[in-house]
């Protein structure tokens, strides 16, 4: 053998090495993420209940529990809350390895609204089967299936959509295939993975770079299409009133995102909180976040009133 037939051995042998340690080090990064250990909604009650404030007597509020199988055969489980003679249900979504338990907080301010809230457990979380979390590919559609379960007990409801981080991407992604919807509420929310990678970088050459190694992960290793997770498409297609919520401290779902959105969206109203962390800015300014959350919520219903007079 050459000297120069051994140096490219070498090289050949050093770029597989360092190929090896690079999708070793991903596929061990992303399976902490789409397979986190999973918290029991006891734990995420009493830390929503420590940590963020919550009344706990708003996990007395009475509910009906519903399950269903999923398109993609395991089981999911929801929590009903349901307003007197109410026609009107806004959809709240919860975010990454959570449950229906972060969603208790945001109950007294739809309920007052005279909204029946609809709380899903995502897949992986809560009471809800599923071997991994997939950021709103699968997702997605269990919502809009649990939404279609909805209109069938109650077909004169109208239907809105909530989502906190992963649950607001997934809103956004539910909300694009819902033409009637009466409004969409993303708080702190991601545009898409590639949008999740700004907690890491700035550059976004560098988080186009590694994308396609997520991609490939992702699909070969986890079922499942990061290009599925794409809210910054999503919301294009969305035609209800839309309101943004995010903070500018926030370090999980980089405020960029909420930025990301509104450019996609101009119509969508962008509400920023400053120094909040995220999933934050209602625990810290709760008069604040429920005055705008309810401000919108009736312009929004004017609109929707409006559209339906014009149909």
């Amino acid at each position: 053998m050459s000297v120069g037939e051994i140096i490219l051995t070498a090289l050949d042998l050093t770029v597989a090495l360092l190929l090896a340690v690079w999708f070793t080090g991903l596929y061990f990064g992303i399976k902490g993420l789409v397979k986190p250990e999973k918290r029991t909604a006891d734990y995420l009650v009493e830390y929503e209940v420590e940590e963020k404030g919550l009344d706990r007597a708003v996990t007395e509020i009475p509910f009906e529990q519903m399950y269903r199988t999923s398109r993609f055969g395991y089981e999911l489980a929801a929590r009903f809350y349901t307003s007197e003679n109410s026609s009107k249900t806004v959809v709240c979504l919860h975010g990454h390895n959570s449950c229906f338990a972060s969603q208790l907080k945001y109950l007294p301010i739809f309920l007052s609204l005279g909204y029946n809230v609809f709380i899903p457990d995502h897949r992986r979380s809560g009471l809800s089967g599923g071997d991994t979390v997939t950021f709103g590919a699968y997702e997605k559609h269990d919502v809009l299936d649990w939404i279609s379960e909805l209109r069938a007990r109650r077909p004169g409801d109208s239907i809105a959509l909530f989502g906190e981080s992963m649950g607001a991407a997934t809103a956004i992604m539910t909300a694009a295939e819902i033409p009637d919807a009466v409004f969409l509420i993303d708080y702190c929310g991601y545009a898409n993975f590639e949008g999740l990678l700004t907690r890491y970088t700035d550059n976004k050459y560098i988080r186009k770079a590694v994308m396609p190694s997520i991609r490939l992960v992702c699909e070969r290793c986890f079922g499942f299409d990061v290009n599925e997770c794409d809210a910054l498409e999503a919301i294009t297609r969305v035609g209800c009133p839309i309101l943004i919520m995010h903070s500018k401290a926030d370090k999980t779902v980089n405020y960029k995102n909420a930025l990301m959105l509104k450019e996609a969206a101009p119509q969508a109203e962008l509400h920023t909180f400053p120094d909040s962390i995220h999933a934050r800015s209602i625990t810290k300014y709760p008069d604040e976040y429920a005055d705008t959350v309810k401000e919108f919520v009736r312009k929004a219903e004017a609109a929707y009133a409006k559209r339906g007079n014009n149909d």
